[in-house]
């Protein structure tokens, strides 16, 4: 099977948390201070609340690279403004870095035993879906890469289900069979 990045293998964990945080990093060098009190494309998030939830997003992913348990309890919050946005970017630099070399084994996660490949998959689309959440909500709109979306393509369909719906994600939006790969990816997280 060929796949968007043109060799015969899905792409792993690791090659896909690289490729988010390059897409991601480059919107959130974008932000400033002012622009914290944006709304995102996350119902009732403003950046501040988005740009917080991706700090212990990124804090689970670099635990979940070592870790045989992963527990998800949100961090106390931090200084906002300007200290956050550099946090935030350090810890996107560094998460690639725990990941390095890949890690093996599984992951406890509540009741669930997860593979790490997995889990580093699944954390490459929320960094990557943050990602376009950041650039919408700077006015600064990236396209999500047509090869990183399709590689995340089946992430998102086995991960994202109507369990997820309407808390976490909103409802599947129609798309035309054509549409590019960012559109169905992200019509499949309800967002567009």
């Amino acid at each position: 099977m060929t796949t968007a990045t043109g060799v015969g293998r899905p792409p792993g964990a690791v090659e896909l948390l690289e490729r988010a945080v390059a897409y991601t990093g480059a919107s959130l060098r974008l932000v400033t201070e002012a622009d914290l009190r944006n709304p995102t494309p996350c119902a009732e998030w403003d950046l501040l609340a988005l740009l917080t939830h991706m700090e212990d997003s990124l804090d689970a992913m670099a635990q979940a690279a070592r870790a045989p348990r992963l527990e998800l309890v949100p961090a106390e919050p931090g200084e906002g403004g300007r200290a956050l946005l550099d946090r935030i970017c350090a810890r996107a630099r560094a998460l690639v870095g725990h990941w390095h070399p890949a890690p093996l084994g599984d992951v406890g996660l509540g009741g669930l035993t997860l593979s790490r490949d997995l889990l580093g998959a699944v954390g490459a689309l929320e960094i990557t879906l943050h990602g376009w959440d950041v650039a919408q909500a700077i006015e600064q709109p990236r396209p999500i890469p047509p090869g990183l979306a399709m590689d995340l393509w089946p992430v998102a369909r086995d991960a994202i289900t109507d369990a997820d719906r309407p808390v976490r994600f909103g409802p599947v939006l129609d798309v035309p069979d054509w549409a590019a790969p960012q559109h169905r990816l992200l019509a499949h997280a309800g967002r567009c």
